[in-house]
């Protein structure tokens, strides 16, 4: 073995520890949808000792429902608007959020016929979303002081063969937009009606 030869294989066996190495590294995956919040939004404080949650939604986890199946059901997101946005700031009464409805229901759309659906992809599922609640003040014996309901919807339509990742993008997107409207909805109905029951505006 000559001298340069010699050089040329010590090299190689120095990098070969590094480049293993880098080739063990990854950087972890970038979720593809942010963060469902609404910390950043100013918290509604209502003269009540406690807030609690109730659900008469019961997520049938089979077709043609998905919601259980998005990256955030819409019931986990009202919870987590609830849990942000609403604040117990008195010593008595209690405020009651039930959620009346949070589906995502995946609706077949009619397919054409002709030549023309050989060589084109169509729209092939409609995913309807819907999220109702009801928030109410009560006493301390369970009567009921004063109330507001609020709902949204969305429909977005998905194209035949989308993948399981462009669906849950959709479903998403599809919770997103329908919490945005239900906090708006709600917070102007809160300062409409809960007046009595706001602590600081």
């Amino acid at each position: 073995m000559s001298m340069d030869y010699r050089n040329v294989v010590f090299a190689l066996a120095a990098l070969l520890p590094g480049l293993l190495l880098a080739g063990c590294e990854s950087t972890p995956p970038t979720p593809y949808y942010a963060e469902l919040t609404f910390s950043h939004l100013r918290p509604i404080r209502l003269d009540v000792a406690r807030v609690e949650v109730a659900t008469r939604y019961v997520p049938p986890l089979t077709s043609p429902n998905v919601e259980h199946r998005s990256p955030v059901p819409p019931y986990t997101a009202i919870r987590r608007w609830a849990g942000q946005r609403l604040k117990a700031a008195g010593r008595r009464y209690s405020a009651n959020l039930v959620i009346l409805d949070a589906s995502i229901k995946g609706v077949p759309v009619g397919m054409k016929g002709g030549m023309k659906n050989i060589f084109t992809r169509e729209q092939s599922i409609r995913y309807d979303g819907r999220v109702a609640v009801l928030l109410e003040i009560l006493d301390g014996g369970g009567r009921q002081l004063a109330f507001v309901t609020a709902r949204a919807s969305r429909s977005v339509t998905v194209a035949e063969g989308a993948s399981i990742v462009a669906r849950e993008k959709v479903w998403f997107a599809l919770t997103e937009d329908m919490l945005g409207e239900l906090n708006r909805r709600l917070e102007r109905e809160i300062r409409r009606h809960f007046r009595d029951y706001m602590v600081g505006g």
